[in-house]
């Protein structure tokens, strides 16, 4: 897709009421995205939802020239179209592909070897540790792991691909825009060594319609899901009947029978799906994938850090491994507000601590 045709898409799929859906209609009967932008009226009302008409009119009325994909390239982020090269090869084998992504990150990810890991919110201890652990398993394996940065699972499964691999976040929402925001540190590092994407336009809002068509994108990016976490009717069995329809492959944590967080997963397991009790227990789904384990980084507790480091390492000696508040930490240092917040953004980057809801700080190496 040439850049003139690529801007008046995103000037159009920016308009009120404008989904994938409509999208591919307009390319289906128009074929161009300049030519629909420039329509009479009456062939606008044919495509587009009538308040988009209304806006693009007003639009038509106000503005001279594009601005769409240069403010979103502006924020460093890149749009890809199903007509491009690069569009992901997964996602155009399932039957409703967006027909654009927005990304940041490294786009040669999403055609690596992917696997997905989800599951609930509300995760417990068992929940949190075993995602992570399964993220940090697979990710050093050469696997890249695939989530949608909610809270609870998807966060810890990021962190722990983070730590050795890497890792691709499916947005809910528009690709600046961070939700939860206490995942606003785990969105900048994912930035920085993964890759974000979503087909909603900027500054779009986490709507509650936006989550299962992001569910459908991230078992379409995977060749299989892990659901460790899922009560009765969590989002994650979505994301697991959307992977059955996709002919991905469908694996599940067993929990406690006395745990709500478990019921999903073990009816899950009980209709069929693998049972996933170890790393070993995935591996042995995909022989054909090159399982070279990478060698983990040699880390000595006293060179952790440089001579100009010594701040970062003061609140290091401090965060325990159970948590510990924002407030005791300003209280136990010398710093004011604003360096503490930007020392501890610096230790959730280099994925030596980790935030929690209520303003927590987690050691997790």
């Amino acid at each position: 897709m040439d850049r003139t045709e690529k801007e008046a898409l995103c000037e159009i799929h920016a308009l009120c009421g404008v989904g994938a859906a409509t999208l591919w209609k307009a390319f289906h009967e128009r074929g161009s995205f300049t030519q629909l932008y420039q329509a009479n009226e009456a062939d606008l009302y044919e495509i587009l939802p009538p308040e988009a008409v209304n806006e693009l009119i007003q639009r038509r009325r106000s503005r001279t020239s594009w601005d769409c994909l240069e403010r979103i390239e502006a924020h460093g982020f890149q749009v890809v179209s199903v007509l491009d090269d690069n569009y992901p090869e997964l996602l155009r084998t399932i039957h409703n592909p967006p027909f654009v992504i927005y990304c940041a990150g490294n786009l040669e990810l999403w055609n690596s070897f992917c696997l997905a890991i989800v599951g609930s919110r509300n995760a417990t201890h068992y929940g949190r540790t075993t995602a992570r652990k399964l993220g940090e398993e697979l990710a050093a394996y050469g696997v890249v792991v695939v989530s949608g940065m909610a809270r609870g699972i998807d966060a810890e499964a990021h962190v722990g691909a983070l730590n050795t691999g890497t890792t691709i976040a499916v947005l809910g929402s528009g690709i600046n825009v961070v939700y939860p925001r206490e995942n606003q540190s785990l969105y900048e590092r994912i930035r920085m060594q993964g890759l974000i994407i979503s087909e909603f336009p900027m500054d779009s809002p986490p709507d509650s319609k936006h989550f299962p068509m992001r569910n459908r994108l991230i078992s379409g990016l995977s060749r299989g899901v892990i659901v460790v976490e899922a009560r009765e009717r969590s989002g994650a069995l979505i994301t697991a009947d959307l992977a059955l329809e996709q002919g991905r492959d469908v694996m599940a944590v067993p929990g406690p029978i006395t745990s709500k967080n478990s019921v999903g997963t073990n009816r899950l397991i009980q209709q069929g799906a693998k049972l996933v009790m170890d790393v070993e227990d995935i591996i042995s789904e995909y022989p054909n994938f090159n399982w070279q384990l990478a060698s983990p980084p040699i880390m000595v507790e006293g060179m952790l850090f440089a001579e100009e480091d010594s701040e970062e390492a003061e609140i290091l000696q401090l965060i325990e491994v159970d948590g510990i508040h924002f407030d005791e930490l300003l209280q136990r240092t010398s710093l004011d507000h604003g360096t503490l917040s930007s020392l501890l953004l610096k230790l959730e980057l280099k994925g030596i601590v980790t935030s929690t809801p209520g303003n927590y700080y987690v050691r997790i190496r």
